[in-house]
Formats: C-alpha cells, structure tokens, sequence
C-alpha cells in the first residue's frame, strides 16, 4: 500500500488537512460530494456551531468513501461477470457450428 501523504481539500468553507494513501484526485471527489451535501443540508436552513460541523464533514467524508468504494467494487463485478457471460455466449456459439457442421457432413 502507498505511504500516506497529506492532501488538502476545502469543505464548506474550512480547510482541511487529511492523510491518505489515497490517489489525490480521488479524495477531491470525496470532498466534492461532502461540499454538495452540505449545501443540501444548508439549504434546509439548520445551523450548526462549528465544532459540530467539523464532525460532521469529517464523517460525511467517510461515507462518501465507502460509497465510492462500493460503487468501484461493484463496477469491476459487473465487468466480470458480463466477461464471463460473453465467453459463456462464445462457448454456445462454438458448440452449436459444431453440431451443424457434423449435420452437414
């Protein structure tokens, strides 16, 4: 695993400093997410105190990364699992110019 690095994002208005083995880009999603879910949230019109928030953001950082984790694990499912079926469909249509060629003959 990568070492650690720390990555800067801002959130809301605050900044902040995270460590993450993570590729850069990828926790700049994370907290792009978080950013849009705060403005739901502030939309709403509730109000927080700032330590609170904090929590918060910190928290919803965590669930958008394993939201993203589990949409990655499931995109690569989906990749091998429609691989499998078109070498499943391949086999079949092996199978069946076998049979009409030994037809033919």
């Amino acid at each position: 695993m990568a070492e650690p690095k720390t990555i800067s994002v801002n959130i809301y208005g605050q900044d902040y400093m995270l460590k993450s083995a993570g590729d850069e880009e990828y926790i700049h999603k994370i907290a792009k997410i978080v950013q849009e879910r705060m403005k739901e949230v502030e939309s709403t019109g509730l109000d927080a105190n700032s330590q609170q928030l904090k929590i918060a953001v910190l928290a919803a950082m965590n669930i958008a990364d394993e939201l993203l984790q589990s949409e990655d694990k499931k995109n690569r499912l989906i990749t091998r699992i429609e691989a499998k079926g078109n070498s499943f469909i391949e086999y079949i249509d092996d199978r069946i110019k076998e049979i009409e060629s030994t037809k033919e003959k």
